[in-house]
């Protein structure tokens, strides 16, 4: 083995990389800079404001490239580690020469077997890494390392990181820009409901009264076959008025001036994206669970809410066949409608089947593409905490939110004031905005010719 080889070796043992694991670092560097480059925007941006759904979904991106290249390092590394233990020795010229001379001087020296071991005696990276571990904390010193130390005794008198006081002190601590968080559901109905702009705190809206179809579907206009010269009967139609009063939903945090100064994140843009997630939130679970006193009334308390009846003998805390399609015949316009459902529901939706003879046909079908949610009866299926555990009322839900309507006077704002705690050195930041959200069906629909009602709106009865 040629020196030149050797000394590539020892340098690969000590933790220094080939060239594939430099290109994977710089493409490493590369990524991060490019997060650092979002967050700098971020940081000058005034007023502040939050990422941007593209900011966000390469933020997103990039964050899980750095992940995959970490983890790709860690495999390089690895290979070399095998490169190293499976590559042949050859003798070192200059050894032999070595032995050469100490042979005609009558000199017999042992052989050095460390000379020849590509890995120094060590069994493994991780016995190596286990060495210099102890080593450092004073536990034992392994004779191992001893070709080290004389390698490190060669220029001792130099200025380097190995020792605080000569030079160690001058090296920055690797901060981290990212703050972990555990990220919030994202609002997947606040697409699909009726937004109606609101240009006063009260709105009212017109509506037909034509949820009873026995007689007439337009809200009591009628029309008949008249024979010559007999009158025709009269008829009329009959409205209603929804009404929704925009209500503030506010939210109110203190910061001290030192934090906001000294934070070398933006303190304020944290603060921005934590507020941004939790009116986010806020609005999800009331388009569900909202009373409709002060707040959106959600569809669980709303009066066109049709419940479908558990079956006979059903066990507590169970969904059945029968029930998604019982559920399914009374979904008014189900060509727009979703299913919401509590993470609980999951391992009973999976398992349901549609009996077909002597085999079957799933009822659920996992999405076999990112980004795109399971369905069940060829509707999309959404996941939600909000909804109700499984076996209670509102734990499996079919919705058709455009009949759902959500009236928007402010939207989300925000403001920020040093003078309410002006002598506590602390600054005030308040978030809010105005709105109201309700289903304008006042109750189910009467079809012509059913005994059975529908409705924008589904759940299945509590199963305990």
């Amino acid at each position: 083995m040629s020196e030149a080889n050797s000394s590539t070796i020892d340098a690969l043992t000590a933790g220094m990389t080939g060239p594939r694991i430099h290109q994977l670092r710089e493409a490493y560097a590369e990524t991060s800079g490019k997060i650092q480059a979002v967050r700098s925007a971020l940081l000058a941006a005034r007023p502040a404001r939050a990422m941007t759904s593209e900011e966000r979904t390469n933020v997103k991106a990039w964050e899980q490239a750095l992940t995959d290249l970490t983890e790709e390092i860690g495999l390089e590394r690895r290979a070399q580690d095998r490169e190293r233990a499976e590559r042949p020795t050859s003798p070192n010229p200059n050894t032999q020469a070595q032995r050469t001379a100490e042979k005609q001087a009558g000199v017999q020296v042992g052989k050095d077997l460390s000379d020849d071991d590509p890995k120094r005696g060590f069994k493994s990276p991780g016995d190596f890494l286990h060495a210099v571990m102890d080593e450092s904390r004073g536990v034992r010193r392994d004779v191992r390392l001893r070709p080290l130390y004389q390698r490190a005794t060669a220029g001792s008198d130099e200025q380097g990181e190995y020792s605080n006081p000569f030079g160690g002190y001058l090296l920055p601590i690797a901060f981290s820009p990212t703050v972990l968080q555990l990220q919030p559901e994202d609002d997947p109905i606040a697409s699909l409901v009726r937004s109606v702009p609101m240009s006063s705190p009260q709105v009212r809206l017109n509506a037909r009264v034509d949820k009873n179809h026995t007689s007439s579907v337009s809200g009591g206009l009628t029309v008949t076959r008249r024979p010559e010269t007999v009158a025709a009967s009269s008829s009329r139609m009959e409205f209603e008025q929804i009404t929704l009063t925009a209500s503030g939903l506010f939210g109110l945090s203190f910061a001290s001036e030192e934090i906001i100064t000294d934070s070398p994140i933006s303190f304020i843009a944290i603060l921005t994206s934590g507020f941004r997630d939790e009116f986010a939130s806020h609005l999800l679970n009331e388009r569900l669970n909202g009373t409709g006193v002060g707040e959106f009334e959600g569809i669980l308390n709303s009066s066109a809410l049709i419940t479908v009846s558990k079956e006979t003998g059903q066990p507590a805390a169970t969904i059945n066949y029968d029930n998604i399609k019982k559920m399914r015949s009374r979904v008014w316009g189900y060509g727009r409608a979703v299913w919401i459902a509590n993470h609980d529901t999951m391992p009973e939706l999976m398992s349901l089947v549609q009996v077909v003879g002597t085999g079957g046909a799933p009822v659920y079908m996992p999405s076999a593409q990112v980004d795109r949610p399971d369905v069940m009866f060829g509707r999309p299926i959404i996941y939600t905490e909000y909804a109700e555990t499984l076996g209670t009322a509102g734990d499996l839900i079919c919705a058709n939110w455009n009949e759902y309507l959500e009236g928007v006077l402010q939207p989300l704002q925000s403001a920020e004031s040093m003078h309410v705690r002006f002598v506590e050195h602390e600054r005030a930041f308040k978030f809010w905005m105005r709105n109201d959200g309700r289903s304008w069906w006042r109750s189910a629909l009467q079809p012509k010719k059913s005994s059975q009602t529908l409705s924008p709106f589904v759940v299945l009865q509590t199963r305990s």
